[in-house]
């Protein structure tokens, strides 16, 4: 007999509970609580302990009490006289003690026995109530085996040993077995030396009703020593920790089949609800009638792999069910039910059944289904279409159709009578569906005689019918409607793009569904919007393109591979290439166009422009369409403000290999051959400026004439930078006098303090004044002192130039002007021109602290010199 263990206690431990004795009956601390003389409803309170408890009920003129009184959930006394007792005895007394009366009395007398051979060197003075539940079990008759020990001093004198089940939801007795074969441990002994350790074991089945295992909560095992042979009085207690059953009404529908028009479901349903419910019914409840239509009674199918999985409900391992309905009595358009049902009479009503309702099997008018797996139209000459279309009704509408159907024109196209394949997957993802495994269809129209209209959408309809005349709509029919992709689409892809000596060398492929009826395919080159060649190509099969475009017309019959022949110097805007699928031969007329992206026909990017102390390094490529018959190419530098040429420079190094750019620049001829770079020693017309580099490619020696350009950024050139008035002479030499601060020579000033740094004429020639930083003229003015003066704001410096012009024409700047570094202030006309740095920004401030060595001024010589901010 196959056991199921329900719980096993092997990682508890015993605990020891103190007992207190009081002299004609007694009283016991049990975890706080009392026991009565019987186990009764204050010992329920202990829910989660196990617990101990002594009972030595003897009246005052020494009688025993000796009823056989069962657990109950009467409120008896701790204090019950005799009188009482035994008045108990004889209004309570149980046949299962009585029935036990022969068997517990020899049971004494061997206890007896024992006794007198049990070892006398156990510790007497123990008080401990020792025990341990090893396992509860339950059998294949859901019956419990429970087996553990107890061991304590205070079952020595009580030779009668019970185990009693408990139901606490009830709070009575619901089950009991003496223990007649106690289960040797020497192991307990061991541990706990009191009396009969040794043989304090026990391993008892307990006869539990149906009703008690259906209806109990939890359940408590009480191991009881008694002296009375009915185990009713003068005995002593150990509650284990009450065991909860599962409540659960567990069950799984396993399938739901339709073969030969019989429903078939199979699952299983385990529940210890059902513990007192032997009659098993499986009905088919329609929930949109509100009625069973359809009942049958199960035979137990074996389900040990249930047992595995709940090993604690009752006849799990016979939960199984496998079940036929006949489908004439069904309404598959309805939404169907399946019901288990456990019920005490065969022919109880759901009502008082134990029930588990599963989720339906059938929707309601939902078991119209389909699918449109495909499309393909791709040869040109087939509309093939696959998919699948199940429904119940089919089993009668057994004629089956697929229409094409013209939703623009609101028109039939054509319909055509196809049969049904095989789907396996679709049986098995709708099983509820009669016809779902012979679902399938694949069926093609010709195209030739379909005229079907670019622009149009259309639609798919599969239809099973009663009748097998034209496309069925004289009978009784079901339709699934599929929309198909709209026929206005059009795909291209240019694979390869190449600038020739010739032309334009393309390959790729075109595709539209308005190529049906225009059978002239051509490639048309423009640029800027003007075309420039034409090509009529002959397509040829791309079975790539059909894989991936099938719902395009014609998408197979889509390759080219092509040169559109023109002068590549013709191409001189944005590049474009146009195919056409024309129902003319010439192509210019009736026509379906499909523009690419445009492609440059002159570009370039200047890679690296770098600037040091003394060079430029100029690197970087120019790919022109027009530069056949251009041989020249020259670096030009402007200004990049007023766009005046500065410096220009030929360059040497070119047709460098730039596999890169032919890459991204395939329009564009010899591309892949456009680098070219360039080192020079900076010129002084550069020094100082922001310029525009400009590459050009020319058929002109001095590169002045027939030119295609590419244009830099700007890019600084020393602009960020201090420098010296007069670059040609730079830093030169000072005398005392002419030098910022207090030195010698300029004692004739006020406080000797020198505010600024004079460049004479004769120590520093030269006209023109140049800028010695890159700023913003703020002011031009004159006053007395200063003469005509030009004020600079640097955005950290306000510089002053002063002392050097004679009158306003001498000054080439305005107010307002952004200069660069090196730019001419204006000509000097005197001995000398005055320069002032302060980092004030108050400009008549500064002039107030000219002659005070406060911080106001600056040095000039140290800022330039030392290129301060730059």
């Amino acid at each position: 007999m196959e056991e199921n263990i329900i719980f096993n206690l092997k990682n508890f431990k015993s605990k020891i509970l103190p007992t207190i004795t009081v002299c004609g009956s007694a009283l016991f601390l049990m975890h706080g609580k009392v026991s009565a003389n019987q186990i009764d409803t204050t010992n329920q309170a202990q829910t989660d302990a196990q617990t101990t408890a002594t009972v030595n009920n003897t009246s005052a003129n020494g009688t025993s009490n000796d009823n056989n009184t069962a657990l109950t959930n009467s409120d008896a006394s701790a204090t019950t006289s005799a009188a009482d007792s035994q008045s108990s005895a004889a209004t309570t007394a149980t046949a299962n003690a009585a029935s036990a009366t022969t068997t517990t009395a020899n049971a004494a007398a061997t206890a007896a026995t024992a006794d007198n051979s049990e070892q006398t060197n156990y510790n007497q003075n123990d008080k401990g109530n020792y025990a341990y539940l090893d396992s509860v079990k339950l059998s294949d008759n859901g019956q419990p085996q429970v087996s553990g020990w107890n061991a304590t001093n205070s079952s020595e004198g009580k030779p009668y040993h019970y185990i009693i089940a408990y139901d606490n939801t009830t709070k009575s007795e619901i089950a009991r077995t003496q223990v007649t074969n106690p289960v040797s441990r020497p192991d307990i002994q061991k541990a706990h030396n009191v009396y009969g350790a040794a043989q304090s074991g026990f391993n008892v089945n307990l006869k539990l009703s149906a009703d008690a295992l259906a209806n109990a909560d939890s359940i408590s095992f009480i191991s009881r020593y008694s002296a009375s042979a009915s185990g009713n009085s003068n005995y002593t207690d150990f509650w284990f920790a009450p065991i909860t059953f599962d409540k659960e009404n567990h069950a799984y529908l396993d399938s739901v089949t339709v073969n030969n028009n019989q429903l078939q479901v199979s699952g299983w349903n385990a529940t210890n609800l059902a513990a007192n419910k032997p009659y098993h019914t499986i009905s088919v409840y329609d929930r949109t009638t509100k009625q069973v239509v359809a009942s049958q009674t199960v035979k137990a199918v074996s389900r040990p792999d249930l047992a595995k999985v709940y090993p604690d409900v009752d006849n799990a391992d016979q939960s199984g069910f496998n079940v036929s309905f006949d489908l004439s009595k069904l309404n598959l358009n309805h939404q169907l039910q399946i019901i288990s049902s456990y019920s005490a009479d065969a022919n109880a009503q759901l009502t008082d059944a134990v029930n588990y309702y599963f989720t339906p099997i059938t929707n309601g008018n939902y078991t119209n289904q389909g699918n449109l797996d495909g499309i393909d139209i791709s040869n040109g000459q087939q509309l093939i279409v696959a998919g699948w279309h199940a429904d119940d009704i089919s089993k009668l509408e057994s004629n089956h159709y697929l229409i094409l159907f013209d939703n623009t024109a609101n028109k039939q196209v054509t319909a055509v009578k196809s049969a049904t394949t095989s789907r396996s997957d679709v049986a098995k993802a709708y099983p509820s569906i009669n016809t779902a495994a012979s679902s399938g269809f694949r069926t093609s129209f010709n195209l030739n005689e379909l005229n079907l209209t670019p622009g149009h959408s259309y639609s798919l309809v599969s239809r099973y019918s009663t009748s097998a005349n034209g496309n069925g709509g004289d009978g009784q029919y079901t339709d699934k409607w599929f929309s198909l992709p709209s026929f206005n689409k059009h795909e291209y892809s240019l694979d390869g793009v190449e600038m020739t000596s010739e032309g334009l060398h393309v390959t790729g492929w075109m595709a539209s569904d308005f190529s049906l009826n225009r059978n002239n395919a051509y490639i048309i080159v423009l640029s800027n919007g003007k075309e420039i060649g034409r090509q009529k190509v002959e397509l040829y099969n791309r079975t790539d393109v059909a894989k991936a475009n099938a719902s395009i017309f014609n998408s197979l019959n889509s390759g080219f591979n092509t040169t559109v022949k023109f002068d590549p110097a013709q191409a001189t805007g944005n590049l474009q290439v146009l195919m056409r699928f024309s129902g003319s031969e010439d192509g210019n007329s009736d026509y379906d166009d499909q523009y690419s992206s445009t492609y440059a026909t002159n570009a370039g990017s200047f890679d690296q422009i770098t600037v040091s102390d003394n060079g430029i390094y100029v690197s970087g490529w120019h790919a022109s369409d027009q530069s056949a018959n251009k041989p020249y190419q020259y670096l030009i530098f402007v200004d990049a403000e007023s766009g005046k040429e500065l410096y220009r420079q030929q360059v040497l190094d070119i047709n460098r290999s730039r596999p890169d750019v032919a890459s991204v620049e395939p329009a564009i001829i010899n591309s892949g051959k456009s680098g070219y770079q360039l080192y020079f020693n900076i010129p002084s017309s550069l020094d100082h400026h922001t310029v525009r580099v400009i590459h050009r490619i020319t058929s002109d020696v001095n590169g002045n004439s027939d030119y295609v350009d590419v244009e830099s950024q700007p890019v600084s050139i020393h602009a960020d930078k201090w420098a010296w008035p007069f670059p040609a002479v730079g830093e030169g030499h000072f005398s005392g006098a002419q030098l910022f601060g207090v030195n010698p020579g300029g004692e004739f000033r006020q406080n000797g303090f020198h505010d600024g740094l004079d460049f004479g004429s004769y120590d520093h020639p030269g006209a023109h004044v140049q800028a010695i930083h890159s700023g913003k003229i703020v002011s031009v003015g004159y006053t007395a002192g200063l003469d005509w003066y030009v004020l600079e704001d640097t955005g950290d410096y306000l510089i002053v130039y002063q002392e050097a012009f004679a009158s306003r024409g001498d000054i080439n700047v305005t107010p307002g002007q952004q200069i660069n570094v090196g730019d001419v202030i204006g000509t000097r006309d005197t001995s000398h021109v005055h320069i002032g740095i302060t980092k004030n920004h108050n400009f008549n401030y500064d002039l107030a602290n000219s002659f005070n060595n406060n911080g106001t001024w600056l040095n000039p010589l140290e800022i330039i010199r030392n290129g301060l901010n730059g």
